[in-house]
């Protein structure tokens, strides 16, 4: 059974406009083109009568009540006909496609007689024609689908939301980005930046095929395919360079984001994956990278409308990713900055994120989350402060950059060349120890005058025995010959161990005497 609703969404037959009436009372059952209007009162039950002469204002009621004596589904006017209601001096206000109102009386009469009066112009043969297809549901209209989608996914491609509007569009069903459930038709592609799936109702016949056909089309644009496979494919590459390359570079790379759809004006939150397999990141990080750019895309695609026209702004988050520096960074992006709601919502897909990636990957993930920034240098800072919020907190599997701008400021104040030298100074000895030995002996530290020089709360902080802390505290003092009591010492020892822990600070030159 089709109606006049689902009707109106089928190839061929969008130009046509809602006048009045409704669009749900009969069963569609085919198309007529009729010349006359005296022979509205022959039209079958069911039928869209297209009427090809115009009929005068003071008969369009007549009208009406023939084609609704008859049964007839709907009364289709040229469009000449639907603008000369312009001229029709009414109380009721626009019909809901924005077209000149109609005289409260047909109005009446359409809702009252369950006929749908509807305006169409262009080749009124071919709209019978796509009526009876439509009807039909035969393989010409499944052809027809499939060839509007055709048409319409090379502008989607890499962009999943917009393939699903367009595959939702042809097949005038919805289409979301997600794995099909039971019961549902589902199509996936394997994209550089992670998998690609789309989910549409189960249709039958010839129906099912062209859901299906279109279906695997829309995967494989949305994946990166036809015209944007190669700019999807470089983002990852471009994002990656610009967490990387020195600042004076930024503005070229940005301008090569924008060129490539990288959205590097928005405002960015980074999250920083890392894992514990020295050596042996990027083996690891890489399919965890595909893995979470499809959850993550999943989650932010749910909270939008499939079936809003093509490349409509819905101001939801957008995903990018990039292997750099022995990490994977993922990059959130809005077109304004996130409030409070986005930014809760970001927090929930975090931990939702982790645990599942827990779930399925062996290795030993971390995940840091940066602060919101705008433009190319934000991405850069965003991506330093989860970096930097990973070395703050080595037991923690999600670490939040910290909200006060304590992180913020450290890194400020370290890039100065008399606070580097402080720092290599104090810490040079415990430092010359090598990375491995060196910062249990810092973390220790830190612990232990963040705590106001208490091996007991500095021990369970660390989940250590207090004897073990009280061990590697004289090791520092013996190291470094730093005096604990003074809290001058303790101030500046407190920031070089930030700032160590932080990732800013160089391994001290040994070579120097």
């Amino acid at each position: 059974m089709v109606l006049l609703a689902d009707l109106l969404s089928a190839p061929g037959l969008r130009g046509v406009r809602h006048l009045a009436g409704p669009l749900d009372a009969l069963p569609v059952t085919g198309a007529r083109l009729e010349t006359r209007r005296e022979r509205l009162a022959q039209a079958p039950a069911g039928s869209v009568v297209v009427l090809t002469a115009p009929v005068p204002g003071s008969l369009l009621d007549v009208a009406l009540r023939e084609a609704a004596a008859a049964g007839a589904a709907a009364v289709v006017l040229t469009e000449a006909e639907g603008g000369a209601r312009a001229d029709a001096r009414t109380d009721a206000g626009v019909d809901p496609e924005g077209a000149a109102p109609l005289p409260v009386t047909v109005r009446a009469l359409a809702q009252r007689g369950r006929v749908a009066l509807l305006a169409a112009g262009g080749d009124l043969a071919a709209l019978v024609v796509a009526v009876e297809r439509a009807v039909a549901g035969d393989a010409a209209d499944a052809l027809a689908r499939v060839a509007e989608a055709a048409d319409g996914l090379p502008g989607a491609a890499g962009d999943p939301v917009r393939a699903a509007r367009v595959a939702a569009r042809a097949l005038g069903v919805p289409v979301e980005v997600r794995a099909a459930g039971p019961g549902e038709a589902g199509a996936s592609a394997a994209g550089p930046d992670g998998e690609v799936r789309l989910a549409a109702p189960l249709c039958r016949g010839h129906a099912g095929e062209a859901v299906r056909s279109v279906l695997a089309m829309a995967a494989l644009a949305a994946a990166g395919g036809g015209r944007g496979d190669v700019p999807v494919r470089s983002r990852g590459r471009l994002l990656a360079e610009i967490l990387v390359a020195p600042r004076e570079r930024t503005a070229r790379l940005a301008a090569r984001g924008r060129a490539l759809g990288l959205p590097v004006d928005g405002h960015h939150v980074a999250l920083r994956f890392e894992t514990g397999a020295p050596g042996e990141s990027y083996q690891v990080l890489e399919p965890v990278m595909s893995e979470a750019l499809t959850l993550l895309r999943d989650w932010s695609a749910g909270t939008g409308d499939p079936s809003a026209a093509p490349g409509a702004e819905t101001g939801a988050v957008r995903w990018n990713a990039a292997l750099a520096d022995e990490a994977l960074v993922l990059l959130a992006t809005w077109p304004a900055e996130p409030g409070s709601e986005e930014r809760r919502r970001l927090g929930e897909d975090v931990r939702r994120l982790t645990a599942r990636l827990e779930r399925g990957h062996p290795a030993d993930l971390r995940c840091g989350v940066g602060g919101a920034h705008r433009g190319v240098l934000g991405v850069r800072t965003s991506a330093r402060e989860a970096a930097a919020a990973l070395r703050r907190e080595a037991d923690a599997p999600v670490v939040v950059h910290d909200a006060a701008g304590l992180d913020r400021m450290l890194t400020e104040w370290y890039v100065s060349d008399s606070a580097r030298e402080a720092v290599g100074e104090l810490l040079a000895p415990v430092l010359a120890l090598g990375p491995h030995r060196a910062e249990p002996l810092v973390r220790t530290l830190q612990a232990y005058l963040d705590h106001n020089n208490s091996p007991a709360r500095a021990a369970e902080a660390l989940h250590l025995h207090r004897n073990a802390v009280g061990a590697r505290i004289r090791r520092v003092v013996e190291l470094t010959g730093a005096d604990l009591a003074d809290p001058e010492v303790r101030l500046a020892l407190q920031l070089a161990c930030r700032a160590v822990l932080a990732g800013t600070a160089a391994p001290p030159d040994v070579s120097r005497p």
